[in-house]
């Protein structure tokens, strides 16, 4: 367990607090994406409604939002369940979607406002079913997860929600002057304990919204008031006139509490241990909720302008009174603040500002993948911010015409707009533990010195712009002390299986890159940064590389080795700094091509083997007995223009550079051995198609002319081994 202890001015004194980490280890918390999003993701698989309930929309399994058209979805493991009905409100059917796939696994009639849990229970979900006809009771429904048959059901007609919870079945029991909250089974939702608690009359609430969740051994209900009770027993712990309730993992819960009217000096917030003893009051700041954190007993509290000890209430530290912001988030060792455009970071242990970035209007925190915070914008687009600086990884906009809820989908992301439900699958590889920065003491020396070797640098993803190929590099001291990388020459080659990938000479100059410190416990002891390799410095594209995301973005597979040679000179006069940032958005930019491995011709022929076969899967599932575009043939010894009309006696290295800058220019475009398809006569030839399909031959050629690609440089093709070449050719005119 890492702890680090800091040193805080508190009341004129000084008070010692220790600071736990936001987790024990490198793995993901509850509610936290598994896997990473280093890169915008592609759709994957998308489920329309009219698949489902023809002219009908998709709505929240919660009958409140429900009511109001809002579209949300519930993730069981491998399963995603919505409603669907034909208006706002009128959810009609449960539908149950293979996470994987997008099929759906089962629908379910329902004839009645629906509100499900979000956690099943010996492979059924428990669900409230209240009907419109009023002369019909309400039920409480088990609904198999694989089959959607309804295994049990209890009549309850005062049921409103339900939950699951530790092997037991917790509902809320709505009545005219109380709720009644109980915890029980599939067959007696009252076989531990019933307990029922009057209205709170100080804490009307909104009406529009509410929540029933069970974290850490505490039911925290947020209605007309809030009340908190303990698990086992069902006794209440909350405050008779508590509002706003929000679970502190490790800690007990906090809220506010309700006066009316409104107090002018603002709500003051209770802290109680988890047994119900209060803790502390803190007046006019009201409780962030700790969104991705693992439990623990000495994690600060964290207010809507400030953190405070979370034994005494003493206050750690303070963000600048702001009407518009508030503190109102916890993720890992990180404290996140907002208001209507902007996010701010801080560190929770002494709260130095990290950061702060402009997002967008409307922005609401959705997911994380650790080194990532997903924020929702405008009208459901999303937003990837780095955690560790504020920087924009990359952004989605939404349609205008729909409202877009996100969330987690088993081992990835989805969306979902009342016509849409959709899969976003993982860029990158499994997520660590969320939030993660260093848990140094303020006054510790954090400096680095210039180290004497080069540093390692390991390829974390690949992906192709116009101006060629960008490497994604961790980069990382090759000395304990840290390291500072000035030399006007660096050169950088990546080889893959023993063949050249890219390689170019790099200028650190101008802006000097300080490596941290390895010698020392913390998440960063590296840093990443983009390295450019253009046209005529690097060999293979992405998809050859690795796991492919798109057409243009691979994560990197761990095969590629990088060596790293010091040509130049360095600035002596750089001893010692401070860390560089962990990510920025600009790649680094080569001064001058370098040399492969290998003659250029031999790694020529190498890398157009490679492309071929990394695009042959694609050619034959997408492409094969269809009209494409041929956009290019050419062989070893041809004698042959051009596509700009420049006669060329073409090498494999010109054949392979012609390909990638079309890929470039096109990056839709695919490579073909023409030895390994019966519509190609001659054998040795490499064929560039457009990875598109058309109707007919007729549109096919018409590509080439939108283009404004030369007559005989593109034309119709049919690529395919189960015909003769006869017919599979038609030229322009």
């Amino acid at each position: 367990m890492a702890l680090a202890v800091v040193v805080a001015l508190v009341a004129g004194g000084i008070t010692a607090f220790t600071v736990l980490r936001s987790s024990d280890d490198n793995r993901p918390v509850a509610g936290q994406l598994t896997n990473t999003y280093p890169t915008q993701p592609q759709q994957g698989w998308a489920l329309s409604v009219d698949d489902v309930l023809p002219g009908g929309i998709f709505m929240w399994p919660d009958s409140l939002p429900a009511g109001y058209g809002s579209a949300q979805f519930i993730e069981l493991g491998s399963t995603l369940v919505t409603t669907v009905g034909p208006l706002r409100g009128q959810q009609e059917e449960i539908v149950a979607a293979d996470a994987s796939t997008g099929s759906v696994k089962w629908q379910a009639d329902v004839d009645g406002s629906v509100t499900c849990a979000t956690a099943s229970i010996d492979s059924t979900l428990p669900c409230v079913i209240r009907p419109r006809e009023t002369s019909t009771t309400a039920q409480v429904r088990f609904f198999d997860l694989d089959t959607g048959e309804v295994r049990s059901s209890i009549d309850r007609s005062t049921a409103w929600m339900v939950e699951v919870y530790d092997g037991s079945v917790f509902t809320l029991d709505g009545g005219n002057e109380s709720n009644t909250f109980n915890r029980g089974t599939p067959n007696d939702l009252e076989a531990r304990w019933s307990t029922a608690v009057p209205w709170n009359t100080s804490c009307p609430g909104s009406g529009d919204s509410h929540s029933f969740e069970i974290v850490d051994g505490l039911v925290t209900y947020t209605g007309v008031g809030s009340t908190v009770l303990d698990t086992n027993d069902g006794r209440v712990l909350s405050h008779p006139d508590l509002g706003g309730g929000t679970s502190l993992p490790g800690q007990g819960f906090a809220g506010v509490q309700c006066r009316l009217p409104f107090p002018t000096d603002g709500y003051e917030s209770i802290v109680s241990a988890p047994d119900g003893s209060e803790k502390f009051r803190i007046s006019g700041d009201d409780p962030a909720k700790p969104w991705l954190v693992s439990a623990s007993s000495i994690r600060p509290y964290i207010g809507a302008h400030g953190a405070y000890d979370i034994e005494t209430g003493d206050q750690i530290w303070s963000v600048a009174p702001d009407d518009d912001f508030r503190l109102n988030g916890i993720i890992g060792d990180i404290v996140l603040g907002s208001d209507m455009d902007t996010v701010s970071a801080y560190r929770i242990d002494n709260g130095e500002k990290l950061w702060s970035s402009v997002i967008g209007e409307s922005l609401k925190f959705v997911e994380s993948d650790g080194k990532r915070l997903m924020a929702s914008v405008d009208n459901g687009g999303l937003v990837a911010i780095d955690l560790s600086d504020g920087s924009i990884s990359w952004g989605m906009n939404a349609d205008d015409t729909h409202r877009w809820s996100w969330g987690k989908a088993n081992d990835g992301l989805a969306s979902i707009t009342n016509d849409t439900l959709t899969y976003y699958p993982p860029t990158g590889g499994p997520a660590g533990a969320p939030g993660r920065i260093s848990t140094a003491g303020a006054n510790e020396d954090e400096f680095v010195t210039k180290c004497g070797s080069t540093p390692t640098l390991t390829p974390v993803e690949y992906r192709t712009e116009t101006e060629g190929l960008v490497v994604r590099m961790e980069m990382k001291a090759s000395c304990p002390s840290g390291d500072i990388a000035s030399t006007n020459a660096l050169r950088v080659s990546i080889s893959d299986s023993g063949s050249s990938v890219a390689s170019a000479v790099f200028d650190f100059s101008d802006e000097p890159i300080y490596l941290p410190r390895t010698d020392r416990e913390s998440s960063t002891n590296s840093i990443e940064r983009e390295f450019l390799y253009e046209l005529d410095s690097f060999w293979r594209l992405p998809n050859s590389l690795g796991s492919s995301s798109s057409l243009t973005n691979a994560t990197a597979s761990g095969t590629q080795l990088v060596e790293c040679s010091d040509e130049g000179t360095s600035d002596t006069s750089l001893t010692s700094g401070s860390p560089s940032q962990t990510r920025t958005n600009t790649p680094i930019k080569p001064v001058r091509a370098a040399a492969p491995t290998k003659d250029v011709e031999t790694t020529s022929l190498d890398a157009l083997r490679a492309q071929a076969n990394a695009d042959l899967p694609f050619v034959t599932n997408d492409l094969a007995d269809r009209w494409v575009a041929q956009i290019s043939a050419k062989r070893v010894g041809l004698d042959a223009a051009d596509i700009n009309g420049a006669p060329v006696h073409w090498s494999a290295e010109q054949i392979l550079r012609q390909h990638l800058q079309l890929r470039l220019t096109y990056p839709e475009v695919r490579l073909l051995w023409s030895d390994e398809w019966r519509t190609f006569d001659l054998r040795g030839w490499w064929i560039t198609v457009a990875g598109l399909t058309f109707a007919d031959a007729d549109a096919a050629n018409g590509w080439c002319d939108s283009k404004q690609i030369a007559l005989d440089q593109c034309y119709a093709k049919i690529v395919s081994n189960n015909r003769e070449s006869s017919g599979t050719t038609k030229y322009r005119r």
